[in-house]
């Protein structure tokens, strides 16, 4: 009894010891699958969003919208962004981010609350004490995301380089953000969400490594957009 209670001590041990081996290399398994399955859900909500947002936007030409100039196209998609904001609420999904040098694609929703970032990257809004615009708006578009656990979206966001784009794929339009600065700042510095001249996107995550001591943040200039 006394053997076969040391082997499962031992099993037991050595299940512990992969667990923490696996979250310092990659990040946390166990809540990684939790996010897996809440963006496997998210991505069915945004697509029915992206459906019904559709089907009520004025439909124009291509060769319309070419004739448009970029102005007025500015002005048109901020009344549809401003549109959209006013249907959304607490963790609803927005949109998708996409990051190429890290191979990042996912849902981002609204509101960065513990749960909402459980389930994905979250875009910083009234509800979370800090509130930012939505691309095309002009100003400032604030996402913050897990570096370690719950499939940590953000954990190789250091290894965004300058000039780099991300892309966030809305309903009513992409928009594209190059990158331009990083900065670690400590995480009460809410600085990084200054408004500036042109449309900015703002991307934070705990820094360092499973600590929330401090946030690295990438900054990124709108360069354009498609509707």
């Amino acid at each position: 009894m006394i053997r076969k209670l040391g082997f499962i001590l031992t099993g037991f041990g050595a299940l512990l010891l992969l667990w923490i081996a696996v979250t310092l290399w990659r990040g946390d398994p166990i809540t990684s699958l939790y996010t897996r399955y809440e963006q496997h859900h998210l991505a069915a909500r945004l697509s029915a969003v992206d459906t019904k947002w559709q089907s009520v936007r004025t439909q124009e030409s291509a060769a319309a919208k070419r004739e448009k100039r970029e102005a007025a196209l500015l002005a048109d998609i901020r009344r549809e962004a401003v549109a959209f904001g006013d249907t959304l609420h607490n963790g609803a999904p927005i949109g998708r981010i996409v990051i190429g040098r890290i191979g990042l694609s996912m849902v981002v929703l609204q509101g960065t609350t513990t749960s909402d970032l459980e389930k994905g990257p979250g875009h910083y809004d009234a509800a979370s004490g800090e509130s930012t615009e939505l691309p095309g708006m002009g100003g400032v578009v604030a996402i913050a995301g897990h570096r370690t656990t719950f499939l940590h979206p953000f954990r190789y966001i250091n290894n965004v380089k300058v000039g780099d784009y991300v892309t966030l794929k809305m309903p009513y339009g992409t928009f594209e953000y190059r990158v331009y600065r990083h900065e670690v700042v400590p995480s009460t510095d809410w600085k990084i969400l200054r408004r500036t001249s042109f449309e900015e996107l703002v991307l934070s995550a705990c820094h360092p490594l499973y600590s929330a001591s401090h946030r690295w943040v990438v900054f990124a200039k709108l360069a354009g957009f498609t509707v």
